[in-house]
This record gives C-alpha cells, structure tokens and sequence, in this order.
C-alpha cells in the first residue's frame, strides 16, 4: 500500500508543480509586457525567480513522501556517518553460488 501512497503523492506533488510552472511562465511574460526596458531580462528574473524555488520545494517535498512512505523494497535505515537512509533490498530467489548435487558430494570408491 506504501507504494501506492508513494507514488501517488509523488505524482500530485509534480502535477501541482507544473501547473505553478505554467502559472510562473505567464506571470513572467505579464511583467515582462509592463516593462518598458529590457524584457528578456524582466522574463527571466520573474521566471526563474519563481521556478528555481519552486522545484527546490517540489524536490524536498518528494523526498518527505519518500520516506513517509517507502516503497516495497525499501526501508529506512540508519547508516554509519550517513544518518538516516532509504535503501533497497530484494531477497534473491536463488542463491547466488549453484548447489552441488548431494549425490556427487558423497566418495564414490
């Protein structure tokens, strides 16, 4: 259900970012039309005045949920140095070396 929740919340949190981004290119282009001057340089303060922090955010707020809700293969653990983690595992399905017979283990004289 994590996974889910993850990646629910995940996926508002960057739909509800590109929209504030579509939002941010109009306001921009808005006050840029108000100026009189230099209108690149008025678009780009505006736009990018407001899209830096805003996907900052968006990036943190991702990270939060993340560790809110970890994912099937996740866990959050403690690492030494590092502080709290959010890492993968998997059980593997096989081993990893290949058994041996326990018909050829035994002598055969």
């Amino acid at each position: 259900m994590n996974s889910y929740r993850q990646a629910l919340y995940t996926g508002i949190i960057r739909i509800v970012a590109n929209i504030l981004m579509v939002v941010a290119l109009f306001w921009a282009m808005y006050q840029a039309s108000r100026s009189a001057g230099a209108v690149e340089l008025v678009f780009c303060a505006w736009f990018f005045g407001m899209i830096i922090p805003l996907w900052i955010v968006a990036f943190f707020l991702s990270r939060v949920v993340r560790r809110k809700f970890p994912s099937e293969f996740q866990s959050l653990v403690s690492l030494p140095g590092r502080g709290p983690s959010l890492v993968y595992w998997r059980v593997a399905d096989s081993p990893f070396l290949p058994l041996r017979d326990p018909k050829t283990l035994t002598d055969s004289k």
